[in-house]
């Protein structure tokens, strides 16, 4: 059993498909007796990595939005 994604048209393996979303964009899937894509692995890993990135870049940019904040409250008292 995979879980097929009309928009990405890939089969993923059940344990890529957190809740059912596909792993490279989120979208829903549905159950299929396909097999995996020759490529799931690599895009799943691809995917990952790229979830990873975008939620480092999220801390960052919280980080630096509350230290500016507090720079700018010691400035003012």
């Amino acid at each position: 059993m995979t879980y097929y994604c009309s928009e990405c048209v890939m089969n993923w393996h059940p344990f890529q498909c957190t809740d059912g979303a596909c792993p490279e964009c989120r979208g829903g899937t549905r159950r299929s007796y396909e097999p995996a894509s020759p490529d799931a692995d690599a895009r799943h890993r691809m995917a990952v990595a790229a979830a990873i990135k975008r939620d480092r870049h999220v801390r960052f940019e919280a980080y630096y939005a509350e230290r500016e904040q507090r720079a700018e409250m010691a400035r003012a008292s």
